[in-house]
């Protein structure tokens, strides 16, 4: 039997570069003859959206009557015909609109429990569109009913495309930002409530991802893209393999002592700034790594002069980055860690020529940060927050770019 893997109320965001910037505020239309619901081999069911543009969008289902629900932000449906539209058994009724809240919703009623096995949006540069893909297949009644409504489930498993760069090619004066969802694969991280970090966290970047990408100038690539397990090796390789302008390291850790609460970002130090950030870097840093240039064949004398040069010019690039996304947090979120700005000796932090941070999106040890975490609406003004922060970041940082050593 067929493993199925579910997208349930947990918002999936898939987009390829973009070649032209895009506003945020910009409305997608759909292209009704490019678009289709039509029934495939093995009972499955393929829904294809045409659209002028990528667009943030969420897919859930919900029970009684047995519905398939397609949201985005935000998307006209001019054109579309139901008959025309859905040529499937599976579906008996299509409807779709606007919601009036800057989103926009399809809702296909099913004939039969149908789970949702895949669903990328790609964007095709040549046409100037996206398309976004989704493939059901056949569950159980009991199935369709367990995962109805359910806000976020452990081991969610999709395939994403992710911003890549050919080795050597131009990246057209944009900047690079790597996203480090923490964790994955056969280390889940904390948990809490049944809920996995790793699944937060890489649903967190997803959604992180496509802000950025509808940012003009911004490109995104992902140290993993699914429920794997990238080594602290394999995460900075990404970095360096892709010249990133920007690392962010994601995470939603609990702590063993005491009560921790709110976000904290950190930046690289050999001293921990308190109790908490010494024990969350223990935790974290399972080899100590040292890369980010290509110093091969260079004395070892040498070699740490170089990366200690690095490492003092980027971390008050670093630091000056995780003030700023606390400010813009605090201006989204409203409230953050009492100590937001912490240092410790995060491995992951240790490329020494990239301006670098972790940010502990909040504590699943605590109530009240682990519902912010499955919050939706939360999670867009973080989203949002940290967004602000990095290019504001960038604005500044540019003016100082020629006074630093080369």
């Amino acid at each position: 039997m067929r493993q199925v893997s579910w997208v349930l109320i947990s918002y999936i965001f898939c987009f390829a570069p973009v070649a032209k910037a895009q506003s945020l505020s910009a409305i997608a239309h759909i292209d009704a003859p490019k678009s289709y619901v039509e029934d495939r081999k093995w009972r499955e069911v393929e829904i294809q959206l045409t659209l002028s543009q990528s667009v943030p969008y969420r897919i859930y289902q919900l029970d009684n009557p047995m519905r398939l629900i397609v949201e985005f932000n935000e998307v006209i449906f001019d054109g579309l015909k139901r008959d025309v539209f859905d040529q499937s058994k599976r579906i008996s009724n299509v409807e779709f609109g606007m919601l009036g809240t800057g989103w926009s919703r399809l809702v296909l009623e099913l004939t039969e429990p149908l789970g949702v096995k895949t669903a990328e949006m790609i964007y095709d540069k040549q046409a100037s569109n996206s398309v976004l893909t989704i493939w059901c297949g056949p569950v159980t009644e009991q199935e369709f009913f367990k995962a109805s409504g359910v806000p976020l489930t452990s081991g969610i498993r999709r395939r994403y495309n992710d911003v890549v760069f050919v080795e050597g090619q131009e990246k057209d004066a944009q900047i690079l930002i790597v996203l480090d969802p923490g964790h994955g694969g056969a280390d889940p991280g904390a948990i809490a409530g049944g809920v996995r970090e790793a699944d937060l966290m890489l649903l967190l970047a997803l959604e992180l991802k496509e802000a950025l990408l509808r940012t003009e100038g911004i490109d995104v690539v992902l140290t993993r893209s699914d429920d794997s397990y990238p080594s602290l090796l394999e995460r900075l390789r990404v970095t360096n393999r892709h010249k990133a302008d920007i690392f962010i390291s994601l995470h939603a850790d609990a702590v063993i002592e005491g009560v921790a609460k709110g976000t904290t970002v950190y930046t690289l130090s050999e001293q921990a700034s308190d109790k908490t950030s010494a024990q969350l870097a223990h935790e974290h840093n399972r080899a100590e790594l040292l890369v980010g240039l290509d110093l091969s064949g260079a004395e070892d004398k040498i070699v740490d002069v170089l990366i200690d040069l690095a490492r003092q010019d980027n971390l008050p690039r670093s630091e000056a980055l995780a003030q700023t996304i606390i400010q813009e947090l605090l201006q989204a979120i409203g409230l953050v860690n009492a100590k937001p700005l912490r240092h410790a000796n995060f491995s992951v932090l240790k490329s020494p020529n990239v301006p670098s941070v972790l940010i502990e999106v909040g504590f699943m040890s605590t109530q009240s940060d682990l519902e912010n975490l499955l919050d939706i609406k939360w999670r867009e003004n973080f989203v949002l927050g940290v967004r602000n922060g990095v290019i504001k970041w960038v604005g500044e940082d540019s003016i100082v770019a020629p006074l630093r050593r080369h």
